[in-house]
């Protein structure tokens, strides 16, 4: 067995549709109307058609269902935070923060109150920090990145480290 993908369930998919597509610049590969598939492997379906496809209408009820997360990367996080803030239609429960490993990130929900997480990749953080004036030794303790990690980062770099 192989996993496949998530897919989410959402009670408009024409608005979770925008969502995905005008905030988190997904692509979409398969648009059946009640079923979209996107290029970032995750799919949606509309609630009406699962249940009808599962008999199971209860199963969604109340909070069941949403006690995962959709995690995006975005090396430029602080426009997109920027954006995001903008939007005051979108709920962010999750303020701007950095880990204690120098990754940047900020949580919100989608219009169904799915959790979207939404990070800088760690090449971007070990570059950040290596920019910063970190060693290779620091950047590695500091990220918790093997140095191998980190020295292809500083590669990409060139000279400036």
């Amino acid at each position: 067995m192989k996993f496949h993908s998530p897919m989410i369930i959402v009670k408009d998919i024409d608005n979770s549709k925008k969502f995905y597509l005008d905030i988190l610049y997904e692509e979409i590969s398969q648009d059946l109307g009640s079923y979209i598939v996107f290029g970032g492997g995750f799919s949606m379906m509309t609630r009406e058609k699962w249940n009808i496809f599962t008999n199971d209408a209860p199963a969604l009820e109340g909070n069941c269902g949403h006690n995962f997360e959709l995690y995006f990367e975005e090396d430029n996080l602080d426009d997109f935070v920027k954006k995001l803030e903008r939007n005051t239609d979108i709920k962010i429960f999750t303020e701007f923060q950095e880990a204690p490993w120098g990754q940047r990130t900020i949580r919100f929900f989608d219009p169904d109150k799915h959790v979207i997480e939404v990070s800088e990749s760690m090449e971007a953080v070990v570059i950040r920090i290596l920019s910063s004036g970190m060693t290779l030794q620091e950047t590695s303790e500091k990220s918790m990145m093997p140095i191998e990690f980190v020295e292809k980062c500083a590669a990409k770099l060139g000279a400036t480290v």
